[in-house]
């Protein structure tokens, strides 16, 4: 009897492994396999280049502009020297708005920051000078004191493990540098700058106050150096900046990966076209839309100002996760959404002239983005609503498109209209 159930277990096993086919499963890839059910992190992709779609120049005060935070519709930066502020900036154009000034602390090499709902967190982990820092640590900010006069700061500590040797070395020549880093639902997680190997590491640390050794999740070869990081909880989605050795900006894609090891998915790396721009900061302002900055660099006789940016992912990004709405006619569309049905209604569909009549928005400025079937962004419109709004597209369109209207909380609803 034991052995026919160790038989059958085997069975059961052997038939559950067969079942499963590891592979790419992205079909944005060049090595998409639509047989596989499992994704082994595998994919690769076409050489792309993303240019953003606005970019301004910061004033001189924020030459150091290295990390970005984005909450309650406001967009936040820090300097990485000893600058012992963080900046409020505009979204449209990024001039400073406000700032608020972090008393009783020593600022060391401040290199980003990120949040969760009840504090913001800023890493003053760089260490790149001699890379034999031993007070490489994490300032936890209560989100509820920070317009106060005394915000409420407390740190957590950490160690490298893996660095055993502390000698000096020359600058930009660790390995053990960091400028990047997330707040997920319950740790921290650090992408390391390798100057050497131009890799990274993945390590993890606990988000309460305390001592830790940093434990080392994985290692991945990016061929650059990460300088920024952000995440977006809701899907699941990280995106990384950095640059090359010859200073050529680039992003990276991290999604589809199993638990937190956010280098065992898919890995998307993306050039940005703007050379010799030292991009430091990323910020997700939702789904799709990115905010970026790069500090201030001079060499020889180059000379490039700090700059704000604005980079759309849609067509990198976008997955449609919304359920249409059997329920309504073809004439008049009320829209499901993730979380229900919403107030939000869309006429008519199908639709004849190229307008596209919307009631039951919210007051304010609404996205419109309409893609193809290849999930390209084949229209981009921001309008003013008072509760209604009419979108006018191309009356050249025609077949199925995916509309997608991106309300001023930064929810969305999606619609798929047919353009006769």
């Amino acid at each position: 009897m034991k052995r026919l159930i160790i038989v059958l277990t085997l069975c059961i096993s052997a038939y559950s492994m067969k079942a499963q086919v590891c592979g790419c499963t992205d079909p944005r890839a060049d090595n998409y396999n639509p047989q596989a059910t499992v994704n082994d992190g595998s994919c690769t992709y076409p050489s792309t280049t993303v240019q953003p779609y606005y970019s301004n120049q910061l004033p001189t005060r924020l030459n150091g502009t290295s990390g970005l935070l984005f909450f309650n519709g406001k967009l936040y930066t820090h300097n990485d020297h000893s600058d012992k502020k963080i900046f409020q900036i505009d979204t449209a154009d990024g001039h400073i708005l406000d700032s608020v000034a972090l008393s009783g602390i020593a600022h060391q090499d401040v290199e980003d920051c990120d949040q969760d709902s009840l504090y913001i967190y800023l890493g003053d982990h760089g260490n790149n000078n001699s890379g034999i820092r031993r007070n490489l640590h994490i300032l936890r900010i209560a989100k509820a004191s920070l317009q106060t006069a005394n915000p409420q700061i407390d740190t957590i500590w950490f160690s490298y493990p893996e660095q055993t040797d502390f000698s000096t070395s020359t600058s930009n020549g660790t390995d053990f540098d960091c400028e990047a880093f997330i707040a997920t639902e319950d740790s921290l997680y650090l992408f390391t700058k390798q100057w050497v190997s131009e890799g990274a590491a993945l390590y993890a640390l606990p988000k309460t106050p305390g001592t830790y050794s940093a434990r080392l999740v994985a290692t991945w070869n990016v061929g650059g150096l990460i300088t920024g990081a952000t995440y977006n909880p809701r899907k699941r989605q990280v995106v990384l900046c950095g640059y090359s050795s010859l200073l050529q900006p680039f992003v990276v894609l991290l999604y589809d990966y199993a638990g937190n090891n956010f280098f065992s998915g898919n890995k998307r790396k993306m050039s940005l076209g703007m050379p010799f721009h030292q991009v430091e900061g990323i910020a997700v302002a939702d789904d799709y839309q990115y905010y970026l900055t790069n500090e201030y660099f001079s060499r020889s006789i180059l000379n490039y100002p700090a700059k704000f940016h604005k980079l759309d992912l849609t067509n990198y990004l976008y997955v449609s996760d919304t359920v249409p709405d059997t329920t309504a006619d073809t004439n008049t569309t009320a829209i499901r959404t993730a979380g229900g049905i919403s107030d939000v209604v869309v006429y008519p569909n199908p639709t004849n002239d190229g307008k596209i009549n919307v009631k039951g928005l919210p007051q304010g400025p609404v996205q419109c983005l309409l893609y193809d079937a290849e999930g390209k962004v084949a229209m981009r419109k921001e309008l003013l609503s008072d509760g209604s709004a009419t979108i006018v597209v191309d009356k050249k369109l025609r077949g199925t498109y995916t509309l997608k209207i991106i309300m001023p909380t930064g929810s969305d609803v999606v619609k798929t209209m047919i353009f006769r």
